[in-house]
């Protein structure tokens, strides 16, 4: 049986700088890599993954949905893991401050744009990392699915 983990998360965005969660090393997933802030859908929220991409945005850095403009969904990641399928939708907006407060899920760091797909990160998100720096112009959300250690890529047409 397959069961199904969704996962929603963010890059912030404040002038050339983008804000990226160093996770700890003694994470269960993705230990020591540079990561998006996110985390999991709570059942009440499955509805809508922008909420709660909005709330672990809050939770993880203290930055308030006031201090967030045109947060939007870029990416939906699909993968499968033995028998789980883990979808990740993944949000990008701007940040109208660059204050932040500590996280329990790693180190917060605002890391230039351009620096940003040189992060050790995880295959999958490194992956969508570098698409979105070849098409940050393009309005499309994509769906990613990750197979084989590569990623398909496609825009979901409306």
């Amino acid at each position: 049986m397959i069961s199904v983990r969704t996962m929603t998360g963010a890059f912030l965005i404040h002038h050339d700088d983008v804000l990226m969660l160093k996770r700890s090393k003694n994470k269960k997933i993705a230990p020591g890599l540079w990561s998006c802030i996110g985390g999991h859908v709570e059942p009440y929220e499955h509805g809508s993954p922008e909420n709660c991409c909005l709330r672990e945005i809050e939770e993880e850095t203290g930055i308030p949905r006031t201090e967030i403009e045109n947060l939007t969904l870029r990416y939906i990641l699909l993968r499968r893991k033995e028998d789980e399928l883990n979808q990740h939708y993944i949000f990008f907006g701007h940040s109208k401050t660059r204050t932040i407060g500590s996280c329990d899920e790693g180190e917060l760091h605002w890391v230039k744009l351009s620096e940003m797909a040189h992060l050790q990160m995880s295959l999958s998100l490194k992956l969508m990392v570098e698409h979105y720096l070849h098409h940050s112009e393009t309005d499309h959300v994509w769906t990613g699915t990750f197979s084989d250690g590569k990623m398909l890529w496609a825009p979901l047409s409306k």
